[in-house]
């Protein structure tokens, strides 16, 4: 293949070089073992703290990852329901209609986050969010 194809002719598959991976996390075999409880973490908060806490499963650097950006979503989630809460209130004296489609439009967008990650993490990909998959993995990292 050439090296300036990025994608692979024959299966369509986008082709990195190892420099646009992401070395510090490892990648691991979709709906392996790893990857499966990779995706337990992102369940809820409890999965993960509890991943983070039994030494066997914490070695493990792609479970700590995502257990850890699992934990920093939720703690993002919050921080961003509390901020569309008053702005729900603010709007909510201008009309009903455009409150509850800032609402709505907020919950879509966590949902739909909330299920990339999930099926990035089944597949065995180290898929960082923008904003907190660089801590997470500096954090997961560090042990």
């Amino acid at each position: 293949m050439p090296d300036v194809s990025a994608f692979c002719p024959v299966c369509g598959r986008a082709v990195e070089s190892e420099a646009e991976r992401n070395p510090s996390v490892p990648d691991v075999a979709p709906l392996s073992r790893h990857a499966l409880v990779a995706v337990i973490a992102y369940m809820t908060f409890v999965p993960a703290l509890v991943f983070l806490l039994v030494p066997p499963v914490r070695k493990i650097r792609f479970v700590r990852f995502h257990s850890l950006q699992s934990l920093l979503l939720t703690v993002a989630t919050l921080a961003i329901g509390g901020a569309a809460r008053l702005m729900f209130a603010i709007l909510s004296m201008l009309g009903f209609l455009l409150s509850w489609l800032l609402v709505g439009l907020v919950a879509l967008a966590i949902v739909f986050l909330w299920i990339i990650v999930v099926v990035k993490a089944g597949l065995g990909d180290a898929y960082e969010l923008p904003v907190i998959g660089p801590f997470a993995a500096s954090l997961a990292n560090r042990e």
